[in-house]
C-alpha cells in the first residue's frame, strides 16, 4: 500500500483550506428579499417593484416584499438601501431624482453617495413625462397653455411629485427657454400631485405616462405635450414639447432603476440583473409597460452606471441655471 508522508498530508490540507468557506457558502437568497421603493404607494415607482417581487417570487420560488419608505423626497427609503448590508437581501427600486438629482441641489440633506454607496443592477425602463391639465382648463393644446401662461404671469401653479424631481425639473426647464412665471407647488409623490390637480388645487403637471395615461384615456385630463424628443407609441398623437419653435432640445425623462447596497457580489449582482432581463423579456409585462409610455430598457450594470453618471453631468446644469434648492 502506498503511503502517504505526514508532511505531505498537511501540506495538502493547508493548500485546500481557502477554498472551504466558498463551498460552506449559504446559498442565495437565504431569506425574504425586500425591495424599498422610496416614493409613495401607487405611483410608478410602487408598480416598478412590485413586477419585479412578482417575478422573484415566481421564478426563485422565494418570499419577495415591497416596503414602501416614503419622505424626504425619495432619500429615507434611498439611504436606508445605502446602509443596509450587501448581501443581496434589501434591494432598491428608484427613480433618478434620488440618485443624480436630490445629492446634487444646493443645501442638500441626503446622508448617501449614490456612486459610492449604490451598487447599479440594471436600469429598468425609461418613462417621458405628460404635461397635464385638468379637463376644464382654459386652454387644449400646448401652444394655448404657453399663450394662457404667459398672459397670466404668477397666477398659475404647477404641482409636482418633490423638489428636485424630474417633474419639478421639466416645469423649471420650461419656465426657462419659454419665460414663464409659474408657481411651483410640491407633494409628497405623483399620488398626491395628481390629487391635487384633479381637485383643482393646481392647473398643471409634468408626471410620468406610467401614471397617467389611464386617466387621460379616461377624460379626467387632459395631455397637451411629452416631455421626450420623440413621440410615443402608448399615445402618438400627443406631441413632444421639443417639436415646438423655442422648444428644440426639450427632454426630461424620468427613469426607473434597480440598485443593491455598495460590496454585493457581483454573482448576486448578475443573478439579480440576469432576472431583470427575463422580466423585460415576458410578453405580459411589456405589454402592460409599453401600454402605458414605458420604455423597457434592461441595461447591464455597466451601462447603467455610465447613465448615472452622465445624468449627474447633465442635472448639474440644469439645477444651477434654475436655481434650486433642497426644500426636504
Amino acid at each position: 500500500m502506498l503511503r502517504i508522508p505526514r508532511w505531505a498530508a498537511v501540506a495538502a490540507a493547508i493548500s485546500l483550506a481557502p477554498t472551504l468557506p466558498a463551498m460552506a457558502q449559504t446559498p442565495y437568497p437565504a431569506e425574504t428579499i425586500r425591495i424599498v421603493s422610496p416614493f409613495a404607494a401607487g405611483g410608478g415607482t410602487d408598480i416598478m417593484a412590485r413586477l419585479f417581487a412578482q417575478r422573484l417570487q415566481a421564478d426563485w420560488k422565494t418570499n419577495a416584499i415591497v416596503e414602501v419608505k416614503a419622505g424626504g423626497g425619495g432619500n429615507i427609503g434611498t439611504e436606508m438601501v445605502a446602509r443596509a448590508r450587501p448581501d443581496g437581501h434589501t434591494l432598491l427600486v428608484t427613480t433618478n431624482a434620488t440618485i443624480v438629482i436630490n445629492p446634487q441641489l444646493p443645501g442638500s440633506q441626503t446622508r448617501y453617495d449614490p456612486v459610492k454607496d449604490l451598487t447599479p443592477i440594471s436600469l429598468l425602463a425609461s418613462v417621458p413625462l405628460a404635461l397635464v391639465v385638468p379637463a376644464a382648463f382654459p386652454a387644449d393644446t400646448f401652444e394655448g397653455f404657453v399663450a394662457y401662461a404667459k398672459a397670466h404671469p404668477g397666477v398659475m401653479n404647477c404641482g409636482s411629485s418633490g423638489v428636485g424631481g424630474s417633474a419639478h425639473l421639466a416645469l423649471e426647464q420650461l419656465k426657462l427657454m419659454a419665460g414663464l412665471d409659474i408657481t411651483h407647488v410640491t407633494y409628497r409623490g405623483s399620488g398626491q400631485s395628481l390629487t391635487a390637480l384633479l381637485g383643482g388645487h393646481v392647473d398643471c403637471l409634468f408626471v410620468s405616462m406610467l401614471t397617467v395615461v389611464p386617466m387621460v384615456k379616461q377624460g379626467r385630463l387632459r395631455a397637451l405635450a411629452i416631455s421626450s424628443l420623440e413621440r410615443n407609441s402608448a399615445m402618438p398623437d400627443l406631441p413632444t414639447v421639443a417639436e415646438f419653435p423655442g422648444f428644440e432640445g426639450f427632454e426630461s425623462d424620468l427613469w426607473y432603476g434597480l440598485l443593491a447596497p455598495a460590496g454585493t457580489s457581483p454573482a448576486i449582482v448578475q443573478r439579480l440583473y440576469a432576472e431583470v432581463r427575463e422580466m423585460i423579456a415576458d410578453p405580459t409585462v411589456r405589454t402592460r409597460l409599453e401600454a402605458t409610455g414605458a420604455i423597457l430598457v434592461g441595461d447591464t450594470p455597466k451601462e447603467f452606471a455610465a447613465r448615472i453618471q452622465t445624468d449627474l453631468k447633465k442635472w448639474a446644469d440644469v439645477i444651477a441655471r434654475a436655481k434650486i434648492m433642497d426644500a426636504q
